[in-house]
């Protein structure tokens, strides 16, 4: 007796329907895992886009050669390098700090060497929701020397 290689008749059928159940079990673990996996990609992108918009906000910062718009070009400059990333920062905080290392009340004040911190928060909202809830604060704060200023 020769065996056919394919069983025939209801044994196919039986081997058909096995196949069915078991990915029918494997299937909802499969899009759970892969759904993660993409939406962990998404909130990495943004984390990178994040951190990228606060360097590049303090190096706006450190190289404009007056001290009254170091504030607004940093802010500027970080909310642009957000957009483009895909991110809209909730905020966007400046502060400038003295080479003693007292904090300066405004970065009018700030002279060569003394510090600007760029601090950009963002606030990510996973698509699903299962591990991290319902939102995510991504935050990255950068500082850098002030370099450009005209010498006094």
């Amino acid at each position: 007796m020769e065996r056919s290689p394919r069983p025939t008749g209801r044994r196919a059928n039986r081997r058909r329907g096995q196949a069915l159940v078991e990915f029918a079990l494997v299937f909802p673990i499969f899009m759970l895992v892969l759904s993660g996996i993409m939406d962990f990609g998404f909130m990495l992108y943004q984390r990178m886009s994040v951190i990228n918009a606060s360097r590049e906000g303090a190096h706006a910062a450190i190289i404009v050669s007056n001290a009254s718009t170091i504030v607004l070009m940093a802010q500027q400059t970080a909310n642009s390098s957000a957009t483009q990333g895909g991110v809209t920062p909730s905020s966007v905080t400046v502060q400038c700090v003295s080479a003693g290392g007292s904090n300066l009340p405004d970065c009018g004040s700030a002279v060569n060497g003394d510090t600007v911190i760029v601090t950009v928060n963002y606030i990510y909202h996973p698509f699903f929701p299962l591990l991290v809830g319902t939102s995510l604060n991504l935050s990255s704060t950068t500082q850098m020397v002030l370099e450009g200023l005209p010498a006094t």
